[in-house]
């Protein structure tokens, strides 16, 4: 017995000496993505915002399809940071959205939160939503609060397409300056040369600098020879550094191009 209990210690003294010398970590075998987005689709639903937020932040970066319909439902969260990650998640797997995901991005750019209104514009902005679908954006404008307004024309401004130029050209009657100022932007990626009058109308009329130097600088990137004596005139009169560094910019671009 006594022979038996010294060969144990031996042994045991052997495998202690083995993993000091070569270590006893046993590796585990990664579970896979799936397993990995079936676990948080669960953590969706937890009573705790944090983990919930958590939980929709990493869906966001794994970008697995299976956790879109969760991650529709988190839309509606009460809490605001997981409609905000919930809403960026989805624009990482805009490729994959079905059109009822699409949707409820739209219907959340009134979100009552900033900070999930622009993650909704970032969103569809990655995705190829159809004309049809955002015209509800125009047909909801004239009914919505300024906020609202803003991330509509916000969300618009990342397209092309045609329809928006009315609503772009309503939009700059808005009291509110940084509405007009992305209105103005919108104009310049749509890029339709009925537009350029009006950028020379609020380069030199428009009461708001910001406004002012956005029409100067998409003067410069879509104007032409006849734009120079409204680009001349706002560089020798208008008050501020902004709007006279961009009307000097913009007869530049003009001048090199012809």
């Amino acid at each position: 017995m006594r022979n038996f209990l010294f060969s144990r210690l031996i042994l045991f003294l052997g495998l202690i000496s083995l993993c000091a010398l070569t270590g006893c970590v046993i590796e585990k075998t990664p579970e896979s993505s799936a397993k990995v987005t079936e676990r948080l689709i669960i953590l969706l639903r937890d009573p705790q915002p944090d983990t919930r937020r958590t939980a929709a932040l990493s869906l966001g970066k794994i970008s697995d399809p299976q956790s879109i319909s969760a991650l529709i439902k988190a839309l509606s969260d009460p809490d605001e940071e997981v409609r905000q990650w919930s809403a960026w998640a989805l624009g990482n797997l805009a490729d994959s959205l079905p059109d009822v995901a699409l949707v409820s991005l739209v219907q959340h750019v009134a979100d009552p939160s900033d900070a999930v209104r622009q993650a909704v514009v970032l969103a569809l902005s990655q995705t190829t939503i159809s004309e049809a679908m955002m015209q509800v954006l125009a047909e909801a404008y004239t009914i919505s609060t300024h906020a609202t307004q803003l991330t509509i024309i916000q969300t618009l401004s990342q397209f092309e397409f045609p329809f928006a130029y009315g609503l772009f050209i309503q939009s700059l009657k808005s009291p509110d300056p940084l509405i007009r100022q992305t209105a103005i932007a919108g104009l310049g990626e749509l890029g339709d040369p009925r537009g350029l009058k009006v950028l020379r109308t609020h380069l030199l009329q428009d009461s708001n600098v910001g406004v002012r130097s956005e029409a100067a600088f998409r003067l410069g990137k879509l104007g032409g020879p006849a734009d120079r004596p409204a680009l001349l005139q706002a560089r020798e009169t208008d008050p501020t550094p902004n709007v006279h560094f961009w009307a000097t910019w913009s007869l530049k671009q003009i001048a090199d191009e012809t």
